[in-house]
Order: structure tokens, then sequence, then C-alpha cells
């Protein structure tokens, strides 16, 4: 890991611990990351502020990328209280994946999500974790299903997750296919091929927020 990336995760960890995690707000967010990134008015704001300051978005395409996810992140993160979210630091330091660099493994997760969408997903996922609703394998087998499913099926999945038989034999099979591949759905071995149904992971998925 190179010094920039190994500051930059410091940088995150120490946001993720503060009280400068606060909402952006939903509308400053539907205006476009360049609209939030060169306002005057929310570069005031601490969240915003810090997240400019650990990328310096004058830099390369990739980071302006990675800081208009960062905000996303953390504007969805702002629910969930300071004390909450120390204690997930905490505990996160303390399993193999993350092992003491929880910043760093949270620029790389977020650099894998294709869409503006994800990023504020997984931050529910972070959120269920921080509020112990799920555990840290469930926080892992449900990122890695984040990031493989596809943007534009995540809004499918709470009908799949609710259908019959009839209407899943129904379903695009290119859609059941991404769910199989994100561990989402599996085949369940019936006769004439069986048909792709939903797993527990789904389940999970749907519990904490992620389709509706």
């Amino acid at each position: 890991m190179s010094n920039i990336e190994s500051k930059r995760g410091e940088g995150i960890t120490s946001v993720l611990r503060s009280d400068s995690v606060i909402g952006v707000g939903k509308e400053y967010l539907e205006l476009g990351v360049d609209a939030v990134l060169d306002s005057e008015v929310l570069k005031d704001v601490p969240l915003v502020n810090t997240v400019v300051g650990i990328f310096n978005v004058a830099g390369t395409f990739r980071d302006h990328i990675l800081a208009a996810k960062l905000i996303r992140f953390l504007n969805q993160l702002s629910d969930v209280k300071q004390h909450d979210r120390v204690e997930m630091v905490e505990r996160l330091n303390e399993d193999g994946k993350f092992s003491g660099r929880v910043g760093s493994a949270l620029i790389e997760i977020l650099d894998r999500m294709e869409s503006e969408k994800k990023p504020e997903l997984a931050a529910r996922c972070f959120a269920a974790y921080a509020k112990k609703e799920i555990s840290f394998e469930e926080l892992r087998r449900i990122l890695l299903a984040l990031e493989r499913v596809p943007s534009f099926d995540i809004e499918q999945l709470a009908a799949f997750s609710k259908a019959t038989p009839v209407d899943l034999a129904q379903m695009d099979e290119a859609m059941l296919l991404a769910y199989v591949n994100a561990g989402l759905g599996v085949n369940n071995g019936g006769f004439d091929g069986g048909l792709i149904v939903p797993t527990k992971l789904c389940q999970l998925f749907i519990k904490i927020g992620l389709a509706s």
C-alpha cells in the first residue's frame, strides 16, 4: 500500500470516528457531485471539507469519483450515532479482513461499486453492523453480493424474494442468473431444470433495507 493510500485510509477512519459525519442533504446530492464538491457553501460542511481534503479532488479522475462515493457513503451513515460508529470501527479492526485498516478497506470497497446508488447501500450495510443487526460474516457476504449484483437489478429483488413459482418461471433469465452470481439466488434442483429461488442472504439483503 502506498503512503498516499495509507494516509487516506487513516483520514477516513478518523472521519468515521468523529462528530463531523453530518448529513449534507439529499437535495444537494441530487445536484450532482460536481455541484457538491465545487460549492463554497458546502465546503464549510465538515463532512465535505474533510473528504475534499483527503482526496484533493483537483487530482485524478479516480480521486474525484472516490470522493463522490465517500460523500454519499458518509451522508447515508450520518444517521448512526458517533458512539456506535466508534465502536463499529473498533470491532472491524479486530477482524481479519479489515485488521487495523478500516479506512483503506472502505476505499477498496467503494472503488469497486459501479453506480452512485451503491455507496449509499453499502453505508446501510455498515449501519446494520454498527447497530449489531448483522454479524461481521454477514456484513462481508452482503457487501460482496452488493458488489456483484447489477445496480439496475436491485430494484427487482423485493419482488424476487416474494415471488411464487409461477412468477419465478416468468422472470428475466439474465436477471435471475445475476442474482445467482451475487449469491442472492440458487437453483432449487427441482424437476425440469428447477427454479432459481431466493437465498437466505437475499432475505437478509431485503431485511436491512437494501431493496424495497
